[in-house]
């Protein structure tokens, strides 16, 4: 059987079936990662500090390789800007997000309203504690150059600004920030968990993450860090895409059982060809024809060569002088008489 899996022909189907089993492969990987892929974890990688620039550029939106990492930056913070959102739990408590413009050091300019003014981040500086219909009153920006780190995570969609007097928006948009500070902005919205003056560091552990001491200027019992965390999604796994990527290993499982069952058959029937026939027993000696593998057989009768496979002419209907279905490939020849 093996001497005749290495044949052209079968080698040819061997290299068919390998590459329906390699697309079915790949469909079933397919389906596997679909069964998980609403599931986001946790990336260490996002934790450890790194500089704004890598991150946020102009012109570029947070993307889902970027959103949740950790920045820092040095800047200032534009007097007057901070205006709160409302409706921000922390710990279970209700309150407000304040939110500032900053402009850190090594960003571009760009046009805005007619003027250029310096690119500035949307940072969520602090928490403050606060009812939903009463809001508090909003702290005053850190003065001078001052050092920020956090998480960046996604923007949020613009929402009716009604509580003008009290300088309360209903969700973090940059997009709706930069009309209200007249200024362009990056993408994403900076959520505080560190905030030291100039002279100081912003305290690391050794993984160059921030450090659970750090804290934020002016910070006191209803003035907090965000500590904002990284959005994860255990989502369930989808079973049905795990049915789809079994059922395609199957396919492929398949494809190469057929392979392997019909070089077998094809095997036993050049080993047996006389219990293949289907139109006479034949008990004699038989040949096998070198290029097609065929075997055939001498008929004395009509002195012509017949495959097994073929159903023979009536002697007397044929006018060639060569029968349409004597074997032509590999012209098998008559056997030399046996002494």
């Amino acid at each position: 059987m093996w001497k005749l899996a290495f044949t052209p022909r079968w080698l040819g189907g061997l290299l068919l079936a390998l590459v329906f089993v390699t697309g079915f492969v790949a469909l079933s990987s397919w389906q596997f990662n679909a069964s998980t892929s609403q599931q986001v974890h946790s990336d260490p990688a996002k934790d450890r500090v790194r500089p704004y620039t890598e991150i946020l550029q102009a012109h570029q939106p947070v993307t889902n390789l970027t959103v949740d990492t950790v920045v820092q930056a040095k800047g200032e913070y534009v007097p007057g800007s901070s205006m709160l959102v409302a409706g921000r739990l922390n710990e279970g408590q209700h309150g407000y997000w304040v939110l500032s413009e900053f402009i850190p050091e090594g960003t571009d300019k760009a046009a805005a309203l007619g003027s250029t003014k310096p690119r500035a981040i949307t940072v969520a500086r602090a928490w403050i504690a606060g009812e939903d219909d009463h809001a508090p009153s909003i702290p005053a920006e850190p003065t001078g150059t001052v050092e920020v780190a956090g998480r960046v995570v996604n923007a949020q969609g613009a929402a009716p600004y009604t509580r003008t007097t009290e300088k309360v928006l209903e969700s973090a948009s940059p997009a709706q920030l930069t009309n209200l500070w007249d200024a362009p902005l990056y993408d994403g919205v900076l959520t505080l968990s560190a905030e030291v003056p100039e002279n100081q560091k912003i305290p690391l552990t050794e993984q160059h993450t921030i450090a659970e001491n750090a804290t934020i200027i002016g910070q006191s019992e209803n003035l907090r860090p965000i500590r904002a965390a990284q959005a994860t999604n255990d989502a369930n796994i989808n079973w049905l895409n795990i049915f789809y990527s079994l059922e395609w290993l199957i396919f492929a499982a398949f494809a190469l059982y057929l392979w392997g069952r019909m070089l077998k058959d094809a095997a036993h029937r050049a080993a047996e060809p006389a219990e293949y026939t289907q139109y006479f027993e034949y008990e004699g000696e038989y040949f096998v024809d070198e290029a097609t593998g065929r075997p055939y057989y001498w008929d004395p009768a009509d002195e012509q060569y017949y495959f097994f496979d073929e159903v023979p002419e009536e002697a007397s209907a044929r006018v060639e002088d060569t029968p349409r279905n004597a074997p032509t490939s590999g012209n098998p020849q008559k056997p030399a008489d046996k002494d």
